[in-house]
């Protein structure tokens, strides 16, 4: 198959596309997915797909307050990121004492933004909090295929405490590097660079280039998320979040991951010429 695009009037010539998949429903053609191989050019991608103007995207000033004011930087993120839903109404669910402060603020956060509750890892929803069944942890989070669970040391009078999270896997726990006020900042850049409109990926970065792309970004001031199964960092712009996580079986290449709220975020990056497996931008 060849693709040609239809600009000003005119049939601009892509190239060949091969058939990746389709949807169909009752013998109906409901959506068809073309790969286009080799990658276009930047001068023709601006052609067919020219730039649009960047938006106003978050700013970077919460930066400053992950080390000393974690909830205030965690607010400031996630009201900038998640935008607000127009018709909530605020929970007549009382919080309970055993709920440390900074899940709790969380929960008030999400009820304007429920998105923050998760969309590839999930926050447990107020209504569904419960202890393990040995009833010494609250699980406040679980993984998406359900392989770990995270939770903190269950106590009746915990409102007032920040305590330590353990990520579980195969019935062993293991600590994670930041409390709950930094773990729950952690939780959610990473579901914002899983569930962003726009994407860009890398797998086996050697780290000379890592370091390339990191000159381009600024490094969240974090110990490690996931640390006990694969630690990962972050890296942020403006309307940009990257996480970043050792490959498996190498001692000096990385995967990255890159969500971006505008696919303008991600076109700086694109100078650089790393070997991108998706570049939205």
């Amino acid at each position: 198959m060849h693709l040609f695009v239809r600009v000003d009037g005119l049939a601009v010539y892509i190239g060949p596309v091969r058939h990746s998949r389709s949807t169909w429903t009752n013998g109906e053609l409901n959506s068809c997915h073309l790969r286009i191989e080799p990658p276009l050019s930047r001068e023709l991608l601006d052609t067919v797909r020219p730039p649009t103007a960047v938006p106003l995207s978050p700013g970077l000033d919460w930066l400053g307050s992950v080390r000393t004011d974690p909830g205030r930087a965690l607010e400031s993120f996630v009201t900038g990121w998640f935008p607000a839903q127009p018709e909530t109404r605020p929970t007549d669910i009382a919080i309970p004492g055993s709920v440390p402060y900074a899940l709790a603020d969380f929960y008030r956060l999400a009820e304007k933004r429920p998105a923050i509750l998760g969309g590839q890892n999930f926050i447990q929803p107020l209504t569904r909090l419960s202890t393990d069944i040995r009833g010494e942890r609250l699980v406040v989070a679980t993984e998406n295929q359900g392989c770990w669970d995270w939770s903190i040391p269950w106590q009746l009078d915990a409102a007032s405490t920040d305590p330590d999270v353990w990520l579980t896997e195969d019935d062993a726990p293991a600590r994670e590097e930041e409390p709950l006020s930094r773990f729950l900042l952690q939780f959610s850049l990473y579901e914002a660079s899983m569930t962003a409109p726009y994407q860009a990926f890398l797998r086996n970065l050697p780290e000379q280039l890592l370091s390339e792309l990191e000159a381009c970004l600024h490094r969240v001031p974090l110990r490690p998320f996931l640390a006990p199964i694969g630690p990962t960092n972050f890296l942020v712009a403006p309307g940009l979040v990257a996480h970043i996580s050792p490959e498996l079986n190498s001692s000096n290449e990385s995967d990255v991951w890159i969500g971006a709220l505008h696919r303008s975020a991600l076109r700086p990056l694109s100078r650089l010429q790393l070997p991108w497996r998706r570049f939205d931008g």
